[in-house]
């Protein structure tokens, strides 16, 4: 656990770490490493900031998929790219604080600096419309009366989508078999076939408001504009709150970066998620902006790594 509590800690300095300015940052093309594939929330997110950003930095910013190992293959790229601000990660919750500490990766989170959070996931659970079951109710009788037959996907072990899954599925009552994926998008043909039957990333959005999949719940303050039907967990009986806020994706660079270059980044980035063109394409993905800047988005994966870790145990999960 010293090991552990040591490179996290690490995290909330990286990004400071003293090193050369770059007064002309940037003079060539910027790339945003995704580790997942294309079409994902991730995905989404990335290519939403890039398109605002570009004109602001002056440069093309170059979106990049780089899926495997649940986020690790995009994840280790960026952390052994040179600390100039010219490759980074656009990562969610899991890659940066929970697969690190709960079983070998091929990176290591204290190579990667924080530089922003950049958005916070609307959790719809979706279930496949081959079950014929409308509501959330009727989905958890059927699944009480057959525990164990019925899977959830997810983008990975010991990923958010698959510990959103052990949270909700425990909250519920009900039991349920995981089936990891590379990436979430690979799951689309098998929920709408019914051979998995339930999704909670954002990304199926579209699939639900076009009748693919059924949306049962929202996990959010209120119900969503684009699905109104759908209810809230709050209004099911499901306290999801404590869980959910600790859901994000941000921006991260390898560790050492110029501080002049990292509080650029951070700066434009939250004067990004202040514009509504970018909050409404946001919305419409199932993506709420929510701007941290690289310390107090720093501390927040430190004090995440903590529940998470505390979480796994808790639930015993099996990440391998």
């Amino acid at each position: 656990m010293l090991k552990i509590a040591a490179s996290v800690a690490a995290i909330l300095f990286a990004a400071l770490a003293p090193a050369a300015a770059q007064q002309n940052f940037p003079n060539k093309p910027v790339r945003i490493v995704v580790p997942y594939g294309p079409g994902g929330s991730a995905d989404q997110v990335a290519r939403l900031y890039a398109e605002k950003l570009s004109p602001v930095l002056g440069q093309q910013i170059i979106v990049e998929n780089k899926p495997g190992a649940s986020g690790g293959v995009g994840a280790q790229m960026v952390g052994n790219a040179p600390p100039d601000g010219y490759t980074l990660l656009l990562a969610p919750t899991a890659v940066l604080a929970i697969t690190p500490v709960v079983r070998k990766t091929s990176y290591d989170p204290a190579d990667l600096a924080p530089i922003a959070r950049l958005s916070t996931p609307l959790l719809v659970v979706t279930l496949t419309n081959e079950l014929g079951v409308k509501t959330w109710p009727e989905f958890v009788t059927l699944a009480k009366a057959n525990p164990g037959k019925y899977w959830f996907g997810s983008s990975g072990l010991g990923t958010i989508t698959h510990l959103t899954g052990e949270v909700l599925t425990r909250a519920a009552g009900i039991q349920m078999q995981h089936a990891p994926y590379k990436t979430i998008v690979d799951a689309v043909g098998d929920v709408m076939s019914g051979r998995i039957h339930m999704v909670f990333d954002p990304s199926f959005l579209p699939q639900a408001k076009a009748g693919k999949v059924r949306a049962m719940l929202v996990a959010d303050k209120e119900r969503m504009a684009d699905i109104p039907d759908t209810p809230t967990a709050d209004e099911l009986g499901l306290d999801l709150k404590g869980f959910r806020a600790r859901s994000w994706f941000g921006l991260f660079g390898p560790k050492g970066m110029p501080k002049d270059v990292v509080e650029r980044l951070s700066t434009e980035l939250g004067k990004i998620a202040q514009t509504p063109d970018l909050q409404q394409k946001l919305l419409l993905v199932a993506q709420r902006a929510e701007h941290q800047p690289h310390d107090a988005f720093a501390r927040q994966i430190i004090d995440d790594t903590a529940f998470f870790t505390a979480l796994v145990r808790e639930l015993n999960v099996r990440l391998d």
